[in-house]
């Protein structure tokens, strides 16, 4: 029996083929009006699509919601299992990549690579040399959420010899030292680099209390999700030199970005590409397919709920 399945979002285009190796597949963007959503088994979405209750409410025989990515703070959970709705994702094989983009996005800012690039480009060496940048070694780098993505990160800047503290929910096993208080942890920080998670819990963390307890020299890296920043409070931040910079992979709205954000000097933009390469995206489709697969064959299958 092959199922029907429904593809969400057009990040996962490129993708397709993938599911079709088992599965009718439809795709969401190249459908018209009148979808029959009551003929889909199961659904693929990006853990940004707004997988909400009243979009989850036009199936009537899904039985499994396959999260192409490792955060999932887009699916209502409480009607999925409210409603007998597996929801699983696609942890670990994206942990290198986004630890990858998040040290060049340290790299680049502190150091202002792309603004020496246009500096370049645009001939002004001839009269005048480059601004200086920051140096990374021996900085304080705090890192907010300690899971496989901040461990990652925290290997890499290691060798920049760089001193590495995180705070969490919960203290880990490891070397680094830990602070139960955001709050304390950025009074020391150089570079604050947020590897969280999503959702309701972490709305808003970083907002203009903890913004004013930064340094002025410190400067911000985003690669968790756009919620976790208050971008008004971020941008008046960086407006009034609060703080120093922010390099962003992720935005509230996006792709609909802020122009306040867009205007500021001090920022390094990257359009939600963390996770973002050839070999990465493919392995995430295969275990999003992977684990539709294992569900209806009725395999072990590592599930959110």
């Amino acid at each position: 029996m092959r199922y029907n399945i429904l593809i969400a979002d057009s990040l996962i285009k490129d993708f397709v083929y993938v599911f079709k190796n088992n599965f009718n597949v439809d795709c969401l963007w190249t459908l018209k009006k009148n979808i029959n959503f009551n003929k889909y088994e199961a659904i693929v979405v990006t853990g940004g699509f707004n997988t909400n209750k009243n979009f989850l409410k036009k199936f009537n025989k899904l039985k499994i919601v396959s999260v192409f990515g490792v955060g999932y703070d887009g699916v209502d959970l409480t009607y999925c299992k409210k409603n007998n709705i597996t929801v699983t994702n696609t942890p670990k094989v994206l942990t290198e990549d986004v630890a990858d983009l998040a040290l060049g996005l340290l790299i680049s800012l502190s150091r202002k690579i792309h603004d020496s690039h246009d500096f370049v480009k645009q001939n002004k060496w001839i009269k005048q040399p480059f601004e200086l940048t920051s140096s990374l070694s021996n900085k304080t780098v705090g890192i907010v959420g300690f899971g496989s993505i901040g461990k990652a990160f925290a290997k890499r800047v290691k060798s920049l010899s760089m001193n590495i503290i995180y705070t969490g929910p919960n203290n880990k096993n490891v070397k680094f030292k830990y602070y139960k208080s955001l709050g304390e942890m950025v009074k020391l920080t150089d570079y604050l680099v947020l590897t969280c998670i999503g959702g309701s819990k972490t709305r808003n963390l970083i907002n203009d209390k903890i913004f004013s307890k930064m340094k002025k020299s410190a400067m911000i890296i985003n690669v968790s999700r756009g919620s976790v920043v208050n971008e008004k409070d971020l941008i008046a931040s960086l407006k009034n030199k609060v703080i120093a910079g922010a390099a962003l992979d992720v935005f509230d709205n996006e792709p609909n970005i802020n122009l306040k954000i867009r205007r500021q000097k001090n920022v390094l933009l990257s359009p939600h590409n963390a996770s973002a390469t050839s070999e990465t995206r493919l392995k995430m489709a295969n275990l999003a397919y992977k684990n539709i697969c294992n569900y209806f064959n009725n395999l072990s299958i590592k599930k959110i709920i």
